[in-house]
Order: structure tokens, then C-alpha cells, then sequence
């Protein structure tokens, strides 16, 4: 009976053992599958990994964009006068700068110099004790808005709607313009040839200079 017993301890002692051989073998067979990458997770070695660049932020859009340049004519009472290259958004203060700042005699209630250069414009300091009408906002041909034609920024087409000015008058002007600077009294216009008296007589209130 007593052999029976030992040997059935035995028996139940193997098997005890046995199952914790293939418990531990079953753990570590689980463990291991836990590590083994997903192939389809994994891009091919030869397979081109696409790469989405970065949206560009607002301020490098903004420093790229181009800003136009325009010229501007500065005469009168300024350190220099000249025709000084501008960028569009200037304002008339911006240009005097340019030209060096106001002499010492300049009339400064001559200008408005808040207001928005234009390509080809031309801006003008008055002296002191000289007569000024002060420049406003004018449109791309020289109009303005009190209704008078700058004689000193009017277009050939503009020009012409003066009385006795074809496009022959209208383009000595704008020469004689370039070649001397702005017109700063109506009695100057009579340097231009083909105008008189009776013309600009008729001129005196449709014309401006600033």
C-alpha cells in the first residue's frame, strides 16, 4: 500500500513539473509574438516616403509679395529737388524726406503731406509770401477733386479739353514740363509756344498748379 502511495506522489509530481514547463513555454511563445512588427506598417525599402511640406505662414506671403516702384517729381522749397524713386503707399511726406527735408523759407501749409503719392506725380513746396493752392487727391490723369486741371500732372487727353489745346499744344506742355519743372503761375504758361494772353485768360479758372 505504501508503494502504491509513493509511487502515485510520483506520478502527480511529474505531472506538476510537466505543467509548468509548457505554461512557461506558452508565456514566452505569447511574449514574442507581442515584438514581431506589423509587416504592413513597415514601408517597402524601395517605396518613396511622401513628405507634406509645411503651409507657408502669412508673414513670409506678406515680405514676398512685390511692391511697386514709382517715381515722383519733388520741386520748390526742399534741399533737393529732383525726381526720387518711391514705393507704391507713399505718402508726400515720404518724398520731401527723400529730397532732403524743407528749406528754411518753405510755406509747409503747401503741401498735404498725408496724402498718397502717384507714379509721375509732382509735388511742390511754395515759399513763403507765395500765392499756394494745396494739393488733394488727384486722379490717374491729373484730375482733381475740386474740379480744376493740374496743369502740372494733366495727360495729353486732358489737356485737350482746354480751350484752343489740340494734341500739338498739349504735348508742349508736358515738354516743356519735363524740360523746366512745374508751372508755378498762370503767367509762365505764356514760355510755351501757341499760348497767349486770351488763352490763358480763358484758362484761369479751370487750371491749377498743385
Amino acid at each position: 500500500m505504501e508503494k502504491i502511495k509513493e509511487h502515485l506522489n510520483g506520478i502527480i509530481g511529474i505531472g506538476i513539473v510537466f505543467l509548468l514547463v509548457i505554461s512557461l513555454s506558452l508565456f514566452n511563445y505569447f511574449k514574442s509574438e507581442e515584438n514581431i512588427p506589423i509587416t504592413s506598417q513597415i514601408p517597402a525599402h524601395n517605396e518613396p516616403v511622401i513628405k507634406i511640406s509645411d503651409t507657408p505662414k502669412q508673414e513670409e506671403i506678406d515680405e514676398n509679395k512685390e511692391v511697386q516702384d514709382i517715381m515722383v517729381d519733388v520741386q520748390g522749397s526742399v534741399k533737393n529737388p529732383g525726381v526720387y524713386k518711391m514705393r507704391d503707399g507713399d505718402r508726400v511726406m515720404h518724398a520731401i524726406q527723400k529730397a532732403g527735408g524743407f528749406q528754411e523759407q518753405a510755406e509747409l501749409r503747401s503741401v498735404n503731406q498725408a496724402m498718397k503719392i502717384s507714379d509721375e506725380m509732382i509735388v511742390y513746396v511754395a515759399s513763403k509770401g507765395e500765392e499756394y493752392e494745396v494739393q488733394r487727391e488727384e486722379g490717374s490723369n491729373g484730375s482733381q477733386t475740386s474740379g480744376l486741371i493740374n496743369i502740372n500732372s494733366a495727360d495729353e487727353a486732358l489737356l485737350q479739353t482746354l480751350n484752343g489745346v489740340g494734341p500739338a499744344k498739349a504735348q508742349s506742355i508736358i515738354t516743356y514740363r519735363e524740360e523746366h519743372g512745374p508751372f508755378t503761375s498762370i503767367e509762365q504758361l505764356m514760355e510755351v509756344r501757341g499760348i497767349g494772353e486770351k488763352t490763358i485768360e480763358q484758362w484761369k479758372d479751370k487750371i491749377s498748379f498743385q
